[in-house]
């Protein structure tokens, strides 16, 4: 080298230690720093440290001058771009990787090895990447003819003519070199991006810590930032929206605006200035406005009703004499028959005069008037549309929301089942006459032969022989036993024609009455009725008033001849699954009525609870085989299951299931309820 450049590297000031707490810049790959260096608007380049060469920038190899298409060999060294005879670059370089500390010169003489001499400004930084473990610097050099003679407007200056600046914003601001290494920021920065000054200034664009986002959410490349951008580019950046992630926690959104800094009479800027706002809470703010939105969407394409939104339409005087259309859903589209397009717009009364007849304007105009929601039941039979309506709005602003749903089959249905109730009162009546026959007109004629065969024993005495006697007592015993069946038959046909409302029924006093009522009964078998401590519940007193007599009777009179009898009555409440909902339950009441009888085979037990059905001959036990029979439409009318258990010999239980509590009482009365009214 010549004395000339020798002297020049000896009056270049010595290379300064920058700021030891500032971060090495840290890449995955050498592609990756490959591709940062090869984009960047400054004269930049990298090498390992062994002082190959990893890229250079475009400003980089026009700085070098000829021979700068040399350097795309990958056996390319620093050495062979520019030449180093007093080791002046080769000492910053292996102290600037082996301390891994950034260094900056001043008027230094770079001689490329095109031939080209100037004197420069320059920065290096130590780079590492992390997975395949390598090491080396990056250099970025400023000619030092670039800036104005005496100008203080040097890039690595340029973060102290904007504090005053940055100070007064209260928005974030950054300034970025050429390098795209962050020289400066203000306290807003700091508090939206989520780090200190400390982990901003000093680190470069494309480090890993900047992780981008794009408004659709997919990542934001490093090199696609819009600081990078406008550096690279030239041109200025005005009100772009990205996403930055902070340390911990979601992104942070921003809108940003970057004024890329360029010296006189230069094409290609020296840094660039951003500034960025935090529209989080906006961001946010917007997203949830559109979920809210989306999700009325689909509420309104998957509802089974039609929904409608409508604003009043007034004249002059503020009276309503319309509605317009704002919103028709698919569900309304198709039960009126005319697509949303036809309708939003477009006054009510325009498109379905029908409403005006039907009454519904006015009770429109009513819930806009008065703030009251309004639900009704019509038959609609104008424009084009024929059916029953279940017809709701709600005040909405100065108009109403309208929900509409078809009706028209269940209230056909309902139609149907109060056709189907006429016929089943009407039968019914039929039957009450048909009882009120039997219990008078049919019974009759049995209280005649009674009489007459009375008469015939009193007056004709001596001249009935034996046999005579003997067909006069089985004549009068047909009789009772005829009147004995036409009584048990109206009292099986009255549990449901003349069926009382349930109320609360104390069993204990309903038990104690029975077994009072059975005292004689009672004494002559020698038995034994014992009653335990029974709830009250909702039903019929009358109803089982007659279910306890029957069963209780039966164990009385179906007893073993050398055992007398033993009745016990007992009862349970016990919680059951609602039927109508899986999650509740409600009390039923479990009846017990237990005797030590004969019992009965278990092939017969499906059949006891038969009309006439007996088990016994008439010369055993006395009956008509109706008891049993009456008890289980008893406790069938109480929506309850009567069952029983037996083994012959050692007696007989009955279990009755029924709901303790009525969710209705009055569902149940002959007038209200379907299956009271239930036909023999």
């Amino acid at each position: 080298m010549s004395d000339e450049t020798h002297s020049t590297h000896q009056s270049a000031p010595p290379p300064t230690v920058l700021d030891s707490s500032q971060p090495v810049f840290s890449v995955g790959d050498v592609e990756e720093l490959r591709g940062f260096v090869q984009s960047a608007p400054a004269a930049m380049m990298a090498v390992t440290d062994s002082f190959e060469l990893v890229a250079c920038s475009d400003r980089m190899k026009n700085l070098i001058g000829n021979g700068a298409a040399d350097l795309d060999d990958e056996c390319a060294t620093f050495f062979d771009c520019i030449h180093d005879p007093n080791t002046y670059w080769e000492s910053a370089l292996t102290r600037c990787i082996e301390e891994q500390k950034a260094m900056r010169g001043e008027e230094a003489l770079f001689r490329s090895c095109g031939g080209a001499e100037r004197q420069v400004h320059w920065e290096m930084r130590p780079w590492t990447a992390r997975r395949a473990g390598e090491q080396g610097a990056w250099l970025a050099f400023e000619e030092q003819t670039l800036q104005p003679s005496g100008a203080d407007q040097q890039p690595y200056h340029i973060a102290a003519q904007h504090e005053a600046l940055q100070s007064t914003i209260e928005e974030g601001v950054l300034l970025i070199d050429r390098s795209g290494v962050f020289q400066s920021c203000n306290v807003h920065a700091e508090h939206i991006l989520g780090r200190p000054a400390s982990e901003i200034i000093g680190s470069t664009v494309i480090d890993e810590k900047w992780r981008g986002i794009r408004e659709d959410g997919t990542p934001l490349p490093n090199e696609s930032f819009p600081f990078w951008e406008a550096l690279h580019t030239g041109e200025p950046v005005h009100g772009e929206v990205m996403g930055i992630y902070p340390p911990e926690g979601p992104p942070r959104w921003l809108r940003v605006n970057v004024q890329p800094l360029m010296a006189e009479g230069k094409d290609h800027p020296y840094a660039a200035l951003a500034t960025f706002a935090d529209i989080t809470e906006q961001r946010l703010s917007e997203e949830a406005l559109r979920t809210s939105k989306d999700l009325l969407s689909s509420v309104l394409r998957s509802s089974l009703d039609g929904i409608m939104v409508l604003t009043s339409v007034r004249d002059q005087n503020g009276r309503i004499v319309d509605f317009e259309w704002l919103l028709a859903n698919p569900q309304a589209e198709e039960l009126i028959d005319r697509s949303a397009e036809e309708l939003v717009g477009e006054h009510l009364l325009d498109k379905l005069p029908g409403h005006e007849t039907s009454g519904l304007f006015e009770n429109y105009v009513d819930v806009v008037e008065s703030g009251e929601p309004i639900e009704r039941e019509v038959f609609y039979d104008w424009d084009g549309i024929q059916g029953w309506l279940r017809v709701a709005a709600t005040k909405l602003n100065d108009g109403l929301a309208v929900t509409f749903r078809d009706i028209t089959e269940r209230k056909e249905a309902a139609q149907e089942m109060e056709k189907t109730n006429a016929e089943l009162e009407e039968r019914n009546r039929a039957l009450r006459e048909f009882a009120y026959i039997a219990s008078h007109d049919l019974q009759e004629p049995l209280r005649k032969i009674t009489a007459f065969a009375d008469l015939m024993r009193e007056d004709y005495e001596e001249a009935v022989d034996e046999t005579g006697e003997y067909y006069l007592e089985r004549m009068q015993d047909a009789a009772q036993r005829m009147s004995g069946l036409i009584t048990d038959l109206l009292e099986y046909s009255r549990v449901t024609t003349q069926a009382k409302p349930f109320e609360e029924v104390d069993l204990n006093t309903i038990a104690r009455n029975v077994r009072s009522d059975l005292e004689f009964r009672i004494r002559d078998v020698d038995g034994q009725v014992e009653i335990g401590d029974l709830p009250t519940i909702e039903a019929d007193s009358t109803q089982i008033r007659q279910l306890l007599q029957n069963l209780i009777s039966n164990g009385l009179k179906f007893h073993r001849s050398d055992v007398p009898p033993v009745v016990r009555v007992t009862a349970d409440i016990e919680e059951r699954e609602a039927p109508d909902d899986p999650d509740r339950t409600v009390p039923w009441c479990v009846l017990q009525v237990e005797d030590n009888g004969i019992g009965m085979k278990k092939k017969y037990l499906d059949r006891i609870f038969v009309p006439f059905k007996r088990l016994h001959g008439r010369s055993q036990f006395e009956g008509t085989g109706m008891g049993l029979a009456i008890c289980h439409r008893i406790a069938e009318r109480h929506e309850g299951t009567i069952e029983v258990d037996s083994e012959p010999d050692e007696g007989t239980t009955f279990t009755i299931s029924i709901p303790a509590v009525r969710p209705d009482a009055a569902q149940d009365q002959e007038d209200g309820s379907t299956r009271d009214k239930m036909p023999l």
